[in-house]
């Protein structure tokens, strides 16, 4: 995610982890040449960002609503994904621009599930899937607000993405 965020523009990178937060933070200043600062808990580390990643395979929320930028905040869910993940408390996700990669997918095993059992949302709570901003069907960013992206990993799409670029280069 490093990387990928900076083939797009330059940042600054606040790195939390129960281990290895420091060798991530120095090996990413070398590789990215951009400044990787480590955070001493996960509080710190939202109250410091506009964009987090959360990449935990873990059953238990890494993050609280009250700890996220005032200012508005991306979330980009990527963890483990599997029916007992739960990175992002079901009251942020309510309170978000809750965007899906795939809602019928999310709502089995990605973030949006904790959200339905405790009825905090419904499917018809989700603003969009990530096609739809992609494509211009839908707006994402509208001013200071909490956007919640989740990412459960959609490989027949991956499979397809990859085919067109192999298809491309073949080319060249």
């Amino acid at each position: 995610m490093a990387r990928a965020a900076a083939a797009v523009r330059p940042f600054k990178g606040v790195v939390y982890a129960l281990e290895g937060a420091e060798e991530f933070a120095k090996d990413m200043s070398d590789e990215l040449g951009l400044q990787f600062d480590v955070a001493d808990s996960a509080e710190n580390l939202c109250g410091k960002s506009d964009v987090i990643y959360t990449q935990t395979p873990g059953g238990s929320t890494v993050l609280e609503k009250e700890w996220l930028n005032p200012n508005g905040v991306t979330i980009i869910a990527s963890g483990s994904d599997q029916p007992t993940k739960n990175e992002i408390p079901a009251d942020v996700l309510a309170a978000s621009k809750y965007i899906s990669d795939l809602t019928k997918q999310t709502s089995k095993v990605g973030e949006l599930r904790s959200a339905l059992l405790e009825g905090t949302m419904t499917e018809d709570d989700v603003h969009a899937e990530l096609g739809e901003i992609v494509n211009g069907d839908k707006v994402g960013r509208e001013g200071n607000e909490i956007i919640v992206v989740d990412l459960t990993g959609t490989g027949a799409q991956d499979a397809a993405i990859g085919q067109v670029a192999w298809d491309k280069l073949s080319q060249l």
